[in-house]
């Protein structure tokens, strides 16, 4: 099973057996291709349940751990191999080192997509870490929306992606996305960064509710800023981590949050940026975090040149 690495999966939920969707004959920019035979299939985790952020943190970082690990041992091997050789001259691995080597590069992980719909949280990126003031986090804790008056107050988390602070909560969809770039052809992380806003502004154009309401139509588009914007309104926060190729983190999309978490502070360091949403630009739309989610993760495969999406639907899972 694939959700291996010391995973398992209670809360799994009826109907949400891994469902095999294939995008070669989707047409759309693609800007690199898999390499490597571990990063021919892309699988896509959905929590369903609204969730804390910390959590999902951790849950991500069980995930940047194993495609550590795994690359770790097999650079050891590498390294040791190379000393012999060193040491003791014409050393080379026979057929069956060779084919154990080959077992353990085999049980890499494939490229996979978290996504989720948080708590209320602000976020710091690593470029107000040192800047930011107490006074300052107490205003982001003690914030009251307009219109979510029920939910929990929020709470501010530090995190190691880049870019400043930005807020996660319900009517948004985190995608954090890990792989790794070596994996793939000439995809160095601003190409990266690219890709997924590409596939943002896709999934915002071609996405479908549940219901037959079409394509959700929204015209998104790339500024000199990193994300996604409708007009001169940012739809799509992104930010990213990368650690010796292996990227964590990705992107927060608006589909029905209560914006004024957003516009009541200086989001991302752009003072003079409001945020938008699906449900602001479409208030017809059935459409929900979680069809987003879908699309997304869809029309990401399909840029990064991955044609076969694995996707599993849980409420939770135990680390």
């Amino acid at each position: 099973m694939w959700l291996g690495n010391g995973l398992r999966k209670p809360g799994l939920q009826f109907g949400s057996i891994l469902r095999r969707i294939c995008t070669k004959s989707c047409e759309s920019e693609v800007k690199t291709r898999p390499v490597d035979e571990s990063a021919k299939v892309m699988r896509h985790l959905h929590f369903s349940q609204l969730m804390p952020f910390q959590r999902g943190i951790d849950i991500q970082e069980k995930f940047v751990k194993a495609q550590l690990d795994i690359k770790e041992l097999y650079a050891k091997i590498r390294r040791r191999t190379a000393q012999l050789q060193q040491e003791k001259g014409n050393v080379s691995l026979n057929k069956n080192e060779t084919g154990i080597l080959e077992r353990i590069w085999n049980m890499k992980p494939n490229p996979i997509v978290l996504t989720f719909e948080f708590e209320p949280t602000y976020t710091g990126g690593k470029r107000i870490k040192k800047m930011i003031t107490e006074e300052q986090i107490s205003k982001y804790e003690e914030f009251s929306p307009l219109a979510q008056r029920n939910n929990v107050k929020p709470k501010f988390v530090q995190v190691e992606r880049g870019g400043q602070v930005t807020f996660h909560g319900p009517g948004q969809v985190v995608a954090y996305i890990i792989l790794d770039l070596k994996t793939f052809r000439d995809f160095p992380a601003k190409c990266f960064v690219s890709s997924i806003e590409t596939a943002t502004i896709n999934a915002l154009r071609n996405a479908r509710g549940q219901e037959d309401d079409g394509m959700l139509d929204v015209h998104a588009r790339k500024t000199g800023e990193t994300g996604v914007w409708v007009n001169d309104k940012k739809i799509a926060s992104i930010g990213v981590h990368v650690r010796r190729s292996i990227t964590s983190h990705g992107v927060c999309i608006n589909v029905c949050p209560d914006l004024s978490y957003l516009n009541s502070f200086e989001m991302c360091g752009l003072p003079n940026s409001l945020a938008t949403s699906v449900k602001e630009l479409r208030p017809a739309s059935s459409i929900t975090t979680k069809d987003i989610a879908v699309s997304f993760v869809n029309e990401l495969a399909k840029v990064i040149g991955i044609d076969v999406v694995e996707r599993a639907e849980l409420d939770d899972i135990e680390l």
